[in-house]
């Protein structure tokens, strides 16, 4: 009687090994599909910038830190050599100013737009027509007739200024690493200026006694020129334009133009009447 009670009871036992296996599989397939990458998912771009290696942060730096630097020599020799460049060109007492003024008047009028332009353009695209420019308006200058002449090259370098800044500063905030390589790269931009203005009052002056005015123009063309080779190598690349959106047509929807011209235009006209 016990035995077949047993034999009944392990008749009706239920089979827990297909269960066990059924809920395994469910469970694998339940994983599979959360972990699977719709076919309509947009992919995530990696938007971080690779650091520069420390021999090309250094190349990189000190390019950045030349087009400051002659940027600035220009407007030394201007001031230590204004009385040999008046009696050349036959400036005008009233204009005796305007070719240092008008460089800090077009320089600060179009740093907000030259940034604009870069931020869709690419850095190293304005940086190097900032540094191919900055050349042709110092050897422009060397070679100025008269004092309209030197006025308007003068002008045009401000520009130049205004086009190789924000670019400078946007290379090293992206593209070299933090901490001290960064703090040191923003220290060069820093006094770049102050010691490229004291070389051109020094060596201005040197020239202006020795072979003449122009010369100093054409040494800060040629270094300038030279700049701007080394960064054609130097620079880091900027980024890959969107497809089917040229770079044209980025800037005229991407910047607001009247906005930036308003601005340029207000702080030229203060800055004009402040002079």
């Amino acid at each position: 009687m016990a035995t077949q009670i047993a034999t009944e009871l392990q008749t009706f036992e239920p089979d827990t090994s297909d269960a066990i296996t059924d809920i395994s599989v469910a469970s694998r397939r339940s994983h599979e599909l959360q972990t699977e990458t719709p076919p309509n998912a947009i992919p995530t771009t990696d938007l971080t910038t690779t650091a520069l290696s420390k021999n090309r942060t250094i190349v990189v730096i000190t390019q950045l830190l030349g087009l400051q630097l002659f940027s600035s020599f220009c407007n030394g020799i201007i001031v230590v050599g204004l009385p040999a460049i008046a009696a050349t060109l036959h400036l005008e007492g009233s204009l005796l100013l305007w070719p240092t003024s008008v460089f800090y008047l077009t320089a600060g009028s179009c740093l907000l737009m030259a940034g604009s332009i870069a931020d869709v353009a690419g850095t190293k695209r304005v940086s190097l027509t900032g540094s191919f420019l900055l050349a042709a308006c110092a050897l422009a200058c060397g070679l100025a007739r008269n004092g309209g002449e030197l006025i308007a090259f003068r002008g045009l370098q401000g520009v130049t200024n205004a086009i190789i800044v924000p670019p400078s500063i946007s290379i090293i905030s992206r593209n070299v690493e933090e901490g001290r390589p960064r703090n040191v790269g923003f220290a060069c931009l820093g006094f770049a200026g102050p010691v490229g203005f004291s070389l051109g009052l020094v060596l201005g002056g040197v020239f202006v006694d020795s072979i003449g005015w122009r010369a100093a123009f054409y040494l800060a063309g040629a270094a300038s020129f030279a700049l701007f080779i080394v960064g054609i190598w130097a620079l880091p690349q900027d980024a890959p334009p969107e497809p089917g959106q040229p770079i044209w047509k980025r800037l005229a929807l991407e910047i607001d133009w009247v906005g930036t011209i308003l601005a340029s235009t207000g702080l030229a006209t203060l800055s004009y009447v402040l002079a």
